[in-house]
């Protein structure tokens, strides 16, 4: 392993060779090129914690892009990885080979309600065949009109064309039109900004009955599925009041709409159960994962069937009812391989309990310590998913600006602290902050995060104010 450990004499080429040759996501490149920013650098990781090149440590608490569920420097998963590669590196699932049916066997028995698993390798991908096969169940089930998919604003599923079409979030869309036809959104269920101006509970839920009067108004013989996330994550961890999930089965039931949970960041644990739509006892047609699902030490992403679509697509060799879709990294060995150790050490381990005790003991610390800040609109969560929202005025609830954001993010930063923030979601309203760490994190970490947040909305806080 000595070739990939950066000698110190290495370090101001490989930065050299990042600014000329990487293009980074969501990354605007030319304050990098004339040296005014630079990406962090990140050399090794253990548990929360990373470092970077020159040996400086960061709690990350945003495991990454809300992945690495079980933390860094997992050895049973290097392990695993390291014995599936010795005996098969690869074969495509078009065969089948043991890595993939155990994984499959195993989440089909976590997922009683969805027992048929299709293999991928993003949260984007297991979207996309959502909906590519819910399109293809309504037509072999003679309804090829068949074919909206609903989703929310704010709501995010995905970079591919479909996935991008579902997403609502305008900035994260902009310049990719026109988008993939039959994608509609309804709004989200975003209590602090109810788009009705409603309270709970007296608001008759109306950001769900929204999916009802929507499908009425395309015609419910149009409409093939809706698709929703049980906490809308990287649109600001918008958490929907307890009865919203049940309610929204109801309505999917009642015009016959399939109804798609998106877990690629809930699930695994992140929220406090291994899936967060179990907790609301709903029972969906199709499942979705990712992130958590390997916890980013393989890319592997899930899409799991219910009985019902599944039977729709049997029939004869030469009927054309077989799912018309391959990836040639579908159920990869090694990610297989890796996804079922990751699975064993959250399980061994009672990572979700942990979960549910760690996010509760940081959403309340987040709230103690941030509660006399005059630019905090809402601390809200679920599990070891957190979000921060950021006003300029209580009362009003303006949301601070993308100026603002980044300076928080920089300051952080500088003291050792990696966070998300909602970024390119929607113009003028990009103003959480957002904590998803591994969760393994220590009450310890919980406390050095609260503390360094409150210290950082203060300080930026204040030197904003002497512009104002």
């Amino acid at each position: 392993m000595e070739e990939f450990v950066a000698s110190d004499a290495e370090v101001p080429r490989l930065k050299e060779w990042d600014r000329d040759h990487l293009w980074h996501p969501l990354t605007q490149h030319q304050p990098y090129l004339a040296g005014q920013a630079a990406p962090l650098i990140i050399d090794r990781g253990q548990g929360s914690t990373v470092w970077d090149l020159e040996g400086r440590a960061y709690l990350d608490a945003a495991a990454g892009l809300w992945c690495v569920n079980v933390g860094y420097g997992r050895k049973e998963l290097i392990e695993a990885g390291q014995r599936q590669l010795e005996r098969l590196a690869y074969y495509p699932l078009t065969q089948s080979h043991p890595a993939a049916i155990r994984l499959a066997a195993r989440l089909g028995a976590l997922l009683p309600d969805t027992p048929h698993l299709y293999f991928s390798n993003s949260g984007s991908e297991a979207n996309e065949l959502a909906f590519k096969a819910v399109r293809q169940y309504w037509r072999q089930m003679g309804q090829p009109q068949k074919y909206k998919i609903l989703s929310r604003h704010r709501g995010y599923h995905g970079t591919t064309m479909g996935a991008l079409s579902a997403t609502g979030q305008p900035e994260r869309k902009r310049g990719y039109e026109p988008y993939a036809p039959g994608f509609i959104q309804v709004v989200a269920p975003y209590c602090y900004r109810c788009p009705f101006r409603l309270e709970y509970p007296g608001c008759g839920l109306q950001c769900a009955e929204d999916f009802a009067r929507r499908i009425e108004i395309e015609g419910p013989d149009t409409v093939a599925a809706i698709i929703v996330e049980p906490v809308i994550a990287g649109g600001g961890v918008i958490v929907p009041p307890q009865e919203y999930l049940p309610r929204l089965a109801e309505i999917a039931q009642t015009y016959q709409v399939k109804l798609i949970i998106d877990e690629v960041v809930t699930g695994m644990g992140r929220c406090g159960t291994l899936f967060a739509h179990q907790a609301a006892g709903i029972h969906p047609d199709v499942v979705t994962m990712a992130k958590g699902l390997a916890s980013g030490y393989m890319p592997i992403g899930a899409t799991a069937f219910s009985e019902e679509i599944f039977q729709a697509f049997l029939g004869e060799a030469d009927s054309g009812r077989h799912l018309r879709h391959v990836n040639t990294y579908s159920g990869h060995p090694v990610a297989a391989a890796v996804a079922l150790a990751n699975l064993q050490v959250i399980e061994s381990e009672d990572l979700v309990a942990r979960s549910a005790k760690m996010g509760q003991y940081l959403l309340s610390r987040l709230r103690q310590a941030l509660a006399e800040s005059p630019l905090v609109g809402e601390v809200r969560g679920l599990g070891l998913l957190v979000g921060v929202e950021l006003v300029t005025d209580r009362a009003r609830r303006t949301p601070v600006d993308d100026a603002f954001m980044r300076q928080l993010a920089r300051y952080l930063v500088s003291h050792g602290v990696l966070a998300g923030k909602a970024t390119d979601v929607e113009a003028h309203h990009n103003n959480i902050l957002m904590f998803a760490p591994p969760l393994v994190i220590t009450q310890e970490e919980v406390d050095r995060l609260a503390a360094t947040v409150a210290e950082a909305i203060g300080a930026v806080g204040a030197k904003e104010a002497i512009y104002r």
